[in-house]
């Protein structure tokens, strides 16, 4: 079978998802295999007389439909555990399939959705698939993307592999971002083009990444697909200040002198690497959950919550939204007769009422209520709860 796409996401629960796929042709549709990856993680394995065992059942749908199911009962020394599900008749253009996995020991479900696509080829005329990024949608300007992207050869230029080449567009067209892509020969007309992509260093902003094959002057093939680029907070003690300022409402008095006694940057970037994993609910898993619902918040105390000359994670509201996150109630009051403006905030778990007045007129709301209250409210909590 012929590989003509090939993209992986890992999920929380630890199972993975990839794909492959072979393009639609003029008179004939597409095809896809999707293998589903099971890791220890998933499964509990129980004693029995054959040794310890687990067992577990996939159920699969491909755009809400076209339901399979795989069960089976394996030794737990054979992860990790792989089952394939292939979708024929596929037509050209993007697909959802949509995986459940049950252990069937311990009943507990986990869920993930894959996005699959099939390219449409054409052996006469030079053509593309879509420029597939990965992560896609948000993506902070402190990660890596990779960009994959398949161009197919018309039969008179077999054995011609053009070279490849990305940019990162802004709105305005500019160039931010600029480099070239490795190609890999797929077979039967099929080149492959990826790359990895640093990100650091670049504003936040809505992008566009343009891929394109060069044959000589011209232009053989291109694609283009957007990105938005989230801020990249330094919350990892390059810059002492900044990291501290950032970290101060959530941080303890010994966990921020830690980082001011901090001997350099490698110093203070292991500190906050041990202040980041004291936080992970589910340190199993590759990501921080908490680390990412962190950087979330900070993205909309900055937008939110910063007015003339101070930044939002300085003001009252920015303090609190970062240690309580979203209130459950939020009431505006902007015109009440002979009182300033406010906005109360009130949180169910833990019980908490907040009122902030702005008492110039400019927008900046002071808390009313006594700063104990609040690290009451949140050192109540089950412990880096979110």
């Amino acid at each position: 079978m012929t590989i003509a796409a090939v993209f992986t996401m890992l999920v929380l629960t630890g199972f993975n998802l990839s794909w492959t796929s072979v393009p639609s042709r003029p008179g004939s549709t597409g095809s896809a295999e999707v293998t589903v990856e099971i890791t220890e993680e998933d499964l509990i394995a129980i004693s029995t007389d054959q040794g310890a065992q687990v067992s577990y059942e996939i159920t699969a749908t491909i755009d809400g439909e076209g339901f399979l199911r795989r069960s089976s009962i394996v030794t737990d020394g054979s992860f990790p555990i792989s089952e394939l599900l292939v979708y024929n008749s596929l037509e050209t253009g993007g697909h959802v399939v949509s995986v459940t996995l049950t252990d069937l020991e311990s009943r507990l479900v986990s869920s993930s959705d894959i996005e699959i696509f099939i390219d449409a080829a054409n052996s006469t005329l030079w053509s593309s698939g879509g420029v597939r990024i990965s992560p896609d949608g948000q993506v902070r300007a402190s990660g890596y993307v990779n960009l994959s992207w398949n161009v197919y050869i018309p039969e008179n230029e077999e054995g011609n592999e053009p070279p490849g080449a990305y940019a990162l567009l802004d709105l305005t067209t500019d160039v931010a971002l600029e480099g070239w892509l490795t190609s890999e020969f797929q077979g039967d007309g099929v080149v492959l083009y990826t790359a990895d992509v640093s990100l650091l260093g670049v504003e936040k902003g809505r992008y566009r990444f343009t891929v394109a094959a060069l044959q000589g002057d011209s232009v053989v093939a291109s694609s283009s697909s957007s990105i938005s680029i989230l801020e990249s907070w330094d919350i990892w003690g390059d810059d002492l200040d900044e990291t501290r300022s950032l970290i101060r409402p959530i941080a303890s008095v010994h966990e921020i002198r830690e980082l001011e006694r901090a001997g350099g940057q490698g110093d203070r970037n292991s500190v906050m690497a041990d202040f980041w994993a004291r936080r992970d609910p589910v340190s199993a898993t590759r990501e921080n959950e908490y680390l990412e619902a962190y950087l979330l918040r900070l993205d909309l105390i900055s937008s939110e919550f910063r007015t003339t000359g101070v930044r939002g994670i300085n003001t009252d509201r920015g303090v609190v939204y970062a240690k309580m996150g979203e209130p459950d109630i939020v009431r505006n009051y902007p015109f009440e007769l002979e009182q300033y403006p406010y906005i109360t905030w009130e949180y169910f778990t833990p019980a908490l009422s907040l009122s902030f007045v702005d008492q110039d007129g400019y927008g900046y709301y002071e808390m009313v209520q006594g700063w104990d209250l609040v690290d009451r409210a949140f050192n109540s909590r089950e412990e880096w709860s979110l």
